[in-house]
């Protein structure tokens, strides 16, 4: 599924991640080039359907301030940014071995972070945009 997104704290509050936590973390991810002016691409072959993401990380004063993400993005790695973004831990060894993102609780990044659709100018949740990275 085609997604344009940015990950967003709520107002008056902060992401948990470090720019360099955040890069530090993802840069272990298969498929993922990350650099250090905070651009992205991650190519996913290990999923059904393959995804391709690219993507902007933005920092303020040694947090987060935002993520974009734009391209062919499937649920598992919506699963695995957003855990990242949102400083959760989404299995044990933090590695790319995650395979069925299908059950996944977001109601802890959904706590954490917003979803703003930038095609659609609307505000959403972690888990509705997973959720209808399901359904496609």
């Amino acid at each position: 599924m085609q997604i344009f997104v940015q990950i967003h704290p709520f107002p008056g509050k902060q992401l948990p991640q470090s720019f360099e936590g955040l890069a530090e973390q993802l840069g272990k991810m298969q498929g993922m080039y990350f650099e250090m002016d905070g651009s992205f691409v991650w190519v996913d072959h290990d999923s059904l359907p393959p995804g391709q993401m690219d993507g902007m990380v933005y920092d303020l004063n040694g947090r987060l301030e935002y993520v974009e993400i734009k391209g062919a993005c499937n649920v598992r790695q919506w699963a695995i940014l957003c855990s990242a973004v949102c400083g959760l831990e989404l299995e044990p060894s933090g590695s790319s071995a995650v395979t069925d993102c299908s059950e996944l609780d977001y109601s802890e990044a959904d706590r954490v972070a917003r979803v703003h659709r930038v095609d659609e100018g609307s505000w959403t949740t972690v888990s509705e945009v997973a959720s209808s990275l399901k359904n496609s």
